[in-house]
């Protein structure tokens, strides 16, 4: 397989709310039927303007609790600002769709199933295929959100100090009043940040789009070379069944994933006879050494990766390269949604160093010149040394 070729053709902006998405899954499909690899498509319903909605709808209780401090009025000020948690803790830790669900589409799963048939576990080996960019790139991005607990404390003290001073007029005296006013201004400010981090992609233009290559191409290229080497009996899998997962919808809070957990994982849990392992890849295709994340959540929640999963992906690395394995402190991905199921999980990828590492992702640096093709390959060996391993 030629993986550069492969990753080349797939390395177009692709944001969930596309064509492109659309076009990307079916040359996935083809491409896997000319190999003659049986899989699996589980559609579902895609929110793809999810991050639009929600910064919109936030931004908006923000000018509401701006108006509501303006007017003297504590208790929808109050209502105003816990409405803001609210909404992102339901959004985006519960997956209800507040204000997301107008717009919608379908999307798809490509879902690859290697049983054994002496199987006593199954691997789920997951990537998505979806890109997306930004207003900010990660780490830009990361410094705005670092501060959401502050503001929404920030909010809620400024309602409750409005109902305290109420009663004694103090709001109408001019120092006061001006000093609740500009930390008001200031929270809203923050909001819009907020806002522009969450929607602000509708303001970048095409010649700044992400092509997505190392965030997650490379991944889904190693996966389906791993693919091919299973199909072609070039790796025996043993006694492991083996599920090769391409997800869309990742990129707008991991829909594809949730979906998949919920239809395959969650329901009838009770039946299951063998235990499941997720390895899911991101960054597989840059320069740099192996890393693991440590942690892997959203907002409120973080897991933990599997202890087991660690040890075993640390030894196949030093197996195959006499190099031991990077960490990472956390990241948000796919993966969230397996370890919240309680399957033992795992994210490994490449951290691009010496490089521009964890930064430029979700914008037009993520392009082919970040692709280290050497790391593909070796993800790959990685992955069949870690399969190899545990039988």
């Amino acid at each position: 397989m030629d993986m550069m070729a492969v990753l080349e053709r797939i390395a177009v902006p692709r944001p969930n709310h596309s064509e492109a998405l659309d076009r990307t899954a079916s040359y996935l499909k083809d491409m896997l039927t000319s190999w003659g690899i049986p899989f699996a498509v589980q559609e579902f319903t895609l929110r793809p303007y999810f991050m639009l909605f929600v910064g919109i709808t936030i931004l908006l209780l923000a000018l509401g609790f701006v108006f509501a401090i303006y007017k003297k009025r504590p208790v929808a000020a109050l209502i105003l600002a816990l409405a803001i948690p609210v909404v992102l803790v339901l959004e985006y830790e519960f997956f209800v769709p507040v204000t997301s669900w107008m717009a919608q589409k379908k999307a798809e799963n490509i879902i690859m199933h290697f049983p054994s048939s002496s199987a006593v576990r199954e691997f789920i080996f997951c990537a998505h295929y979806d890109s997306k960019t930004d207003f900010w790139d990660h780490i830009q991005r990361a410094r705005i959100y670092q501060f959401i607990p502050v503001a929404i404390v920030m909010s809620i003290l400024l309602a409750l100090w409005t109902f305290f001073v109420r009663r004694k007029e103090a709001l109408s005296k001019k120092i006061p009043r001006i000093i609740t006013l500009a930390l008001t201004g200031i929270f809203v400010f923050y909001l819009g940040l907020l806002a522009l981090g969450f929607g602000g992609f509708v303001f970048v233009p095409e010649r700044n789009q992400s092509y997505g290559v190392v965030d997650n191409g490379g991944s889904v290229v190693s996966l389906l070379a791993l693919a091919r080497d299973i199909h072609d009996k070039k790796i025996d899998i043993g006694s492991s069944s083996v599920t090769i997962l391409l997800t869309a919808g990742e990129e707008v809070n991991l829909q594809g994933a949730h979906q998949y957990v919920r239809e395959f994982i969650n329901i009838d849990r009770r039946k299951e006879k063998i235990p499941r392992y997720c390895v899911n890849l991101e960054m597989a295709g840059q320069k740099g050494n192996l890393f693991y994340a440590r942690k892997v959540g959203i907002f409120l929640k973080f897991y933990a990766a599997s202890p087991e999963l660690v040890s075993r992906i640390e030894s196949s690395w030093r197996s195959v390269t006499g190099r031991t394995v990077d960490a990472e402190k956390s990241i948000t991905d796919d993966s969230q949604r397996f370890m919240a199921a309680g399957i033992p999980s795992i994210t490994i990828g490449y951290n691009g160093v010496p490089g521009m590492g964890m930064g430029g992702f979700h914008s037009e640096k993520d392009n082919m010149n970040r692709v280290n093709p050497d790391n593909l390959a070796l993800m790959v060996k990685v992955l069949e040394k870690f399969i190899e391993g545990f039988r």
